[in-house]
């Protein structure tokens, strides 16, 4: 059977490269915990306000590996 034939061929063409990548990290996000919200505005507001501190500190400065 071809692999054209088959549903799952791609992810066993995929697991047999065997290629690893890494992940970049941003080094200059604004902490931030655990946090619950009573509602969808208020998790809005709180991300619109995460972004911009995000924003006034120069946007995402990733980590040159």
């Amino acid at each position: 059977m071809k692999y054209t034939d088959r549903y799952d061929a791609k992810l066993e063409i995929w697991a047999g490269l065997g290629k690893v990548c890494s992940i970049p990290e941003i080094t200059n996000l604004p902490r931030f915990g655990h946090k619950k919200f009573s509602s969808y505005d208020e998790m809005n507001s709180w991300k619109k306000a995460l972004v911009l501190e995000l924003a006034e500190r120069g946007g995402a400065q990733w980590k040159k590996s």
